[in-house]
C-alpha cells in the first residue's frame, strides 16, 4: 500500500486556500463588490480550476518531455481549456447567477465572457505550474548535487583504499632488507609498522582527523625508517600546531614523508638529509619537505601512486583552498603544501 504523503498534500491544500483568499480579494477590489459576494464567485469556480491544473500537471507537462508528442500536447492542452472554459461557463451562467443575481440575463456564448474566463484560467494555471517547475527545478538540483557528492565520495574511497596497499608495498619492502641483514631492529620495526596499520585501518575511517593524530603517524613512520638507514640519515623534524589545533582529512601528509624516504635514502648512496616542517596557525596549515636527491635523472621520474593520489584529494577535498609545490630545487626535491582547512 501506497504511503501518503500528508506533507505534500498540506502544501497543495495551502496554495489552493491561499490562491482563494487572495483572489477573493482581488475581486472584491477590481469589480467593487463586498467580499462575501467575490468569495461565492471565486469557491463556485476554483473547483474547475483545481481540475485543469492537475490535470495540465499529470497529462500534459509529461508531454512536453517527449518532443515527438508535441502535436498531441498542443491537441490535449487546447481540448482540457475548452472543456474547462465550458465548465466554467456552466456554472457561472447555471449554478452562480440564478443564486447570486437571478435578473442578470447574459448570453451563455458571450465572447468577452469567454475571453475573460480563458485569462483567468491561464493565470490560475500558469502561476501553479511556475511553482511547480521552480519546485521541480530545485529537486533535480538537489537529486545532481547529491550524485556528485556520491560520485566524489566514491572517488575519495578509492584513493584511500589505493593508499593503505601502496604504503604497505612499500614498508614491507622496507622490512625486507632488515630480515634480510638479520637486523635486532626487525621486530621494533614490525611493531611500528603495526602501529601505523591501526591507525590507517581504523583512525581514518572519519572524514577528518585532528592534526596532531597525522603529525603523531609521520613521527612514527620516521622512527620506522631511522631503523632501517641508520647512520646514513639524517632528518630534521619541526612541529608547531597552535592550539586547539584543527582537523584535515586523513593521510593527506603521509604520501609527501613517505616519498622523501623513497626516493631520498632509497634512491640515493651517500649520505641523506631530509627536513619536514609541519606549522599550524589560524587554521592554515604549512607543510614542507626536503630530501636530498642524486643528479638530474637523464630521462624524468613518472610522478608515484602515492603522491598522484594526493593531488586528486587535495582537487576532490579542498577545490580553491590549498597550495602545492614539488620539484628539484637547489639540489635537494621540496614539497610544500599550504592548506586553509575548515575553523574548528
Amino acid at each position: 500500500m501506497a504511503r501518503i504523503d500528508w506533507l505534500r498534500i498540506f502544501y497543495h491544500v495551502s496554495f489552493w486556500v491561499v490562491y482563494l483568499f487572495l483572489n477573493t480579494w482581488l475581486g472584491s477590489l477590481f469589480n467593487r463588490i463586498d467580499l462575501n459576494k467575490a468569495f461565492i464567485n471565486e469557491a463556485s469556480v476554483i473547483p474547475v480550476k483545481i481540475l485543469l491544473t492537475y490535470f495540465v500537471f499529470y497529462r500534459i507537462i509529461p508531454l512536453y518531455l517527449d518532443r515527438d508528442k508535441l502535436w498531441k500536447l498542443i491537441g490535449l492542452t487546447s481540448a482540457a481549456f475548452v472543456v474547462a472554459i465550458l465548465l466554467y461557463r456552466m456554472t457561472t451562467e447555471w449554478i452562480l447567477f440564478p443564486i447570486t443575481n437571478p435578473s442578470r440575463n447574459v448570453a451563455f456564448f458571450n465572447w468577452k465572457g469567454i475571453y475573460l474566463i480563458a485569462f483567468d484560467l491561464f493565470i490560475t494555471v500558469a502561476a501553479a505550474t511556475t511553482i511547480k517547475m521552480i519546485r521541480v527545478h530545485y529537486k533535480s538540483l538537489e537529486f545532481e548535487q547529491e550524485l556528485m557528492r556520491e560520485k566524489l565520495q566514491s572517488e575519495l574511497n578509492f584513493l584511500r583504499a589505493q593508499m593503505n596497499p601502496h604504503f604497505l608495498f612499500n614498508t614491507l619492502n622496507n622490512l625486507y632488507g632488515l630480515a634480510r641483514k638479520k637486523s635486532d631492529h626487525t621486530a621494533d620495526a614490525i611493531l611500528m609498522l603495526s602501529k601505523i596499520m591501526r591507525f590507517m585501518l581504523y583512525d581514518c575511517r572519519a572524514p577528518r582527523i585532528a592534526v596532531a593524530d597525522e603529525a603523531r603517524v609521520i613521527r612514527d613512520y620516521i622512527e620506522l625508517e631511522k631503523l632501517r638507514y641508520n647512520e646514513r640519515l639524517r632528518v630534521q623534524y619541526e612541529e608547531h600546531i597552535e592550539p586547539p589545533g584543527g582537523f584535515i582529512a586523513p593521510l593527506l601528509l603521509l604520501p609527501f614523508v613517505e616519498n622523501s624516504f623513497k626516493h631520498g635514502a632509497g634512491g640515493t648512496t651517500g649520505t641523506v638529509e631530509i627536513s619536514i616542517r609541519l606549522t599550524l596557525k589560524d587554521s592554515i596549515l604549512d607543510f614542507e619537505v626536503h630530501n636530498t636527491v642524486d643528479a638530474e635523472p637523464a630521462l624524468p621520474r613518472a610522478e608515484g601512486i602515492g603522491l598522484k593520489n594526493v593531488h586528486r584529494q587535495l582537487e576532490l577535498i579542498y577545490p580553491d583552498r590549498h597550495e602545492l609545490f614539488t620539484g628539484r630545487e637547489n639540489g635537494s626535491f621540496r614539497a610544500h603544501l599550504k592548506v586553509h582547512l575548515e575553523r574548528n
